[in-house]
């Protein structure tokens, strides 16, 4: 927009040309004087060059500060650290086979015969027991489903204790709870395959029988965010050959009308595909022994992208907002690596990298960090692939959490928690 200034008695406006040039046009609003006097028209012109110079030398301290902002953010990423100090050191009284998780920036951590929620400090903060032969562990949100595989229990956390528990009529296959409470279940009894659909009060919202005689074994279920949509997959074991059914269910307006509310059902010949997730934004994925697809958010299903390795999938990694896999794969030389593979939750992929073959643990950390770990090597990859910190303990290291800030993480320990700080 044009701006009107004055000097003196100067009226003048300064405009811009066709190629983005500032004009000034002076206009002499005095009839009687048909010219402005020279003095005059230097000051316009020197305040306008005053303007222009302040304009130009922002753009150069704006354009510095960016310059200064991503040489840091480049500095973040690109830093690898080798070593540690440790901050605090808290001790613990653990049960045989705990396992330790992040939950809240708080530690988890369950057994056969318990949960304890604490501070990294060992402060309890809420503790529940049961007696589950295997308890596995699922987190949505501020919910936290303890359910026994194989077994008939069921137990819902919050980050304030307590909330339900649900007993099943089967055993459990596959158990998982989405942000709002809903919990899915897959059971299996004998011949007989069951989905079960609760509110967080453990009251039963939809059930239905699987027919395994046509689908086969059911392997894996989840559950979206929102609690409307469920996935399963099941394995045919035919004569000569392995067929895997993978069946899409939607309670809401999608699945309304359709047969038992399926609303998409996909199968895969020589296929095994032993796990399913939602992702945040609504995709599933779908994890094979040779395949990993991944299937959009809309009404029919629709498969997004579908991801072939050149070898085997040795193992699977996922949160929920991104999903990957290792695979064999052969490097520029000829000879046979693991390599990791990590996918955004659109499909794009984040990390393709050589990996150490003696890594037998993965997973993502909270602050989205992927941690591979043996017990006693442990390595910790950026979502640009930077191996940002690799280290061999002399003693076992159950699992690595994040901390406050960039470099400061927890180190779960044999009967410790260690507070460190990377250098």
């Amino acid at each position: 927009m044009d701006q009107d200034k004055e000097e003196s008695k100067v009226k003048y406006t300064i405009s811009k040309s066709e190629n983005g040039r500032d004009i000034i046009q002076i206009d002499n609003d005095n009839k009687e004087e048909s010219k402005i006097s020279k003095e005059d028209a230097i000051k316009v012109v020197s305040k306008w060059a005053e303007g222009a110079k302040s304009k130009k030398k922002e753009i150069i301290i704006f354009c510095l500060l960016a310059v200064l902002v991503i040489m840091l953010l480049l500095v973040h990423n690109l830093r690898k650290f080798k070593d540690y100090d440790v901050t605090a050191s808290y001790d613990r009284s653990d049960g045989a086979e705990t396992t330790y998780m992040d939950f809240q920036n708080n530690l988890l951590r369950y057994s056969r015969d318990g949960a304890f929620y604490t501070n990294y400090n060992g402060d309890l903060i809420w503790n529940y027991t049961y007696e589950m032969t295997n308890p596995r562990v699922d987190v949505c949100g501020n919910y936290v489903l303890i359910y026994d595989k194989s077994g008939t229990q069921i137990a819902i956390m919050t980050p304030t204790g307590f909330k339900q528990s649900i007993k099943t009529s089967m055993p459990i296959v596959d158990a998982h709870i989405a942000k709002q409470g809903t919990v899915g279940i897959l059971m299996q009894d004998g011949g007989t395959g069951y989905i079960e659909l609760c509110d967080v009060t453990g009251t039963v919202l939809a059930s239905g029988e699987l027919h395994m005689s046509k689908s086969g074994y059911p392997m894996s279920i989840d559950i979206s965010d929102d609690g409307a949509n469920l996935a399963v997959t099941q394995m045919d074991l035919g004569i000569g050959n392995v067929k895997t059914t993978i069946a899409f269910y939607n309670f809401g307006a999608a699945g309304k009308n359709k047969d038992n509310n399926i609303v998409a059902t996909y199968s895969y010949s020589n296929q095994i595909f032993p796990k399913i997730i939602y992702l945040s934004n609504g995709n599933a994925v779908a994890f094979g022994n040779g395949e990993v697809v991944l299937f959009n958010n809309d009404s029919k299903v629709s498969v997004k992208k579908e991801y072939f390795p050149e070898g085997d999938i040795k193992k699977v990694v996922y949160n929920d907002k991104y999903f990957g896999y290792i695979c064999d794969a052969t490097n520029k030389s000829g000879e046979i690596i693991n390599q990791l593979n990590v996918y955004s939750g659109t499909g794009l992929r984040r990390v393709q990298k050589a990996v150490d073959g003696t890594y037998t643990d993965i997973s993502f950390m909270s602050n989205d960090e992927i941690l591979l770990s043996n017990g006693i090597d442990v390595s910790i990859y950026t979502l640009t692939g930077i191996e940002k910190f690799k280290y061999t303990f002399d003693e076992q290291i159950y699992n690595i959490l994040p901390g406050d800030g960039s470099k400061r993480y927890v180190f779960i320990k044999d009967g410790k928690t260690d507070m460190v700080r990377f250098r």
